[in-house]
């Protein structure tokens, strides 16, 4: 894939230089014949064009870099008399021999071609009425011959070329991520962030890593030991050691804890809360991923499934038990593939999150994603609204799962959990009617772009009952969604705050 694209870039760039070439040859004889006839018409009118205005000289201004000697004054006095002396000549068809050195400018305005200008995005309409102008820009409605706008201390625009380039990278970047056909992450890649002491040097490029290639399974489970926590990233071998060790004992402590409660058997307030999670959590684990081989090839995991999600509820009872918890504990307890870096990383998310697992902070951002589309589709929007489904309600187990059931395999889960959680939160968006803020996040932005590749779909439906049909039957079949969030989250992430 990679050769393919090099390649093509070789044969573009080599097709864009001849296409450029000719085409300045075409618009030099171009110029050349406008000219004349423009000289024509103004020396029939009496200096003057077709509109009675009179031209300045513009072909007497050199375009050379090279600094321009000052002529005598002699010279310039016989060039200005032979101007005056020449009634017929008009002031475009005069060209001095020698042009007096131009004065310094201190300020460059440069041309902006309306082409080049980006179009105006959802966000960009939502911030032009907040936002106050920069320092330095002066809008301006002049509009140049080159159908451009003034607009001060502005880089040159790019290339042809090079926006072609950089057009074709961006296209075959979201094609190869939309196909899941990313780079596969190699074990000298891996290495190569830390030093010699096990010390992670580079963490923007391990989240690169993480959101942009595929990990073998033996580097993801030492991925998401950095990802979810368990690890620091500054920490040496000799620390990870220790850690591991620290983190085994903290653990039976607290399974320690809860099953010398249910041994007593007694009728102690204790005991009834420790019986009543044990029974909740059964319910829920032997249907967890059970034609997984992690399950069936050793039936003895589900126990330890339970014991970790009785464990957890138990030490943090201000949480409970959510249904649900178990499908997102054994996302992490089948990719690490060790029982105590799995309680802990999920321990860290689940902290990290526990405003989502009750009721308040659900619907706080479930009021987000609503914003979200009604901002970036308003007609699907109000036709969720006319469903009496603005309310996202049918979207709460995407969040609440981290999409695990969305996903067609288990192995297209851990990607798109891997994805949703290597970017943090950015920005705030004020909720209308609630006058309050909410954190964007990219699961948020990523149930937009469900809703939006499904919009013929949701705009074609007539009750309520068939938004909720289509949301237990939906299933991702490819990255082509999660690439479009990442898409609207870096526009929201880019916004001149």
């Amino acid at each position: 894939m990679d050769g393919f694209v090099n390649k093509f870039l070789s044969v573009l760039k080599v097709v864009t230089d001849d296409n450029k070439e000719d085409v300045d040859d075409k618009q030099e004889t171009d110029g050349l014949k406008e000219e004349k006839e423009v000289q024509n018409d103004i020396q029939e009118n009496g200096g003057k064009d077709a509109r009675g205005e009179l031209q300045l000289n513009t072909a007497g201004i050199r375009e050379e870099t090279e600094p321009v000697e000052s002529t005598q004054s002699g010279s310039s006095s016989n060039s200005s008399s032979n101007l005056q002396e020449d009634s017929s000549c008009s002031l475009l068809s005069y060209c001095p021999d020698e042009v007096p050195t131009l004065p310094k400018v201190e300020q460059c305005i440069d041309i902006v071609p309306i082409e080049d200008m980006p179009l105006p995005s959802p966000v960009s309409q939502l911030e032009s009425s907040t936002q106050s102008l920069e320092p330095g820009y002066t809008p301006s409605l002049a509009h140049s011959p080159s159908r451009g706008v003034l607009q001060r201390d502005r880089p040159p625009s790019p290339s042809l070329f090079d926006r072609s380039i950089e057009f074709f990278k961006r296209e075959f970047d979201s094609i190869r991520f939309s196909l899941g056909t990313r780079p596969v992450l190699t074990h000298e890649e891996w290495f190569n962030i830390f030093n010699a002491d096990g010390q992670m040097l580079d963490t923007e490029k391990f989240y690169s890593f993480l959101l942009d290639y595929d990990w073998p399974t033996e580097l993801l489970q030492e991925g998401w030991k950095y990802l979810f926590e368990y690890y620091e990233t500054f920490s040496n071998h000799d620390e990870r050691v220790l850690v591991d060790k620290k983190k085994d004992a903290e653990l039976e402590n607290l399974m320690s804890a809860w099953s010398e409660i249910l041994e007593k058997e007694d009728e102690s307030e204790e005991n009834a809360r420790v019986k009543k999670l044990i029974y909740l959590i059964n319910k829920d684990v032997p249907r967890t991923d059970r034609d997984h081989s992690f399950y069936t090839s050793n039936p003895e995991n589900s126990s330890v499934l339970r014991d970790l999600l009785v464990t957890f509820c138990f030490a943090n009872p201000d949480i409970g038990y959510v249904q649900g918890m178990n499908e997102v504990l054994s996302l992490f307890l089948v990719t690490v593939e060790n029982k105590t870096a799995a309680y802990w990383g999920y321990s860290n998310y689940t902290l990290r999150n526990k405003l989502f697992f009750n009721s308040t902070g659900l619907m706080a951002k479930l009021n987000g994603v609503s914003e979200l589309l009604n901002i970036h589709d308003p007609e699907l929007y109000n036709k969720l609204r006319v469903l009496d489904c603005s309310n996202m309600l049918f979207c709460q187990r995407w969040i609440l799962l981290g999409f695990k059931r969305e996903c067609k395999t288990f192995e297209m889960a851990v990607k798109v959990f891997t994805i949703i959680n290597s970017l943090k939160p950015t920005h705030y968006i004020q909720l209308q009617g609630l006058g309050k803020c909410e954190l964007l996040s990219l699961d948020m932005f990523l149930v937009v772009a469900i809703l939006i590749s499904s919009r013929n779909t949701l705009l074609s439906f007539t009750d309520q009952t068939d938004v909720y049909q289509w949301t237990g039957k939906l299933k991702l079949s490819d990255m082509s969604a999660i690439s479009h969030a990442r898409q609207m989250y870096d526009e929201w992430a880019n916004r001149n705050w």
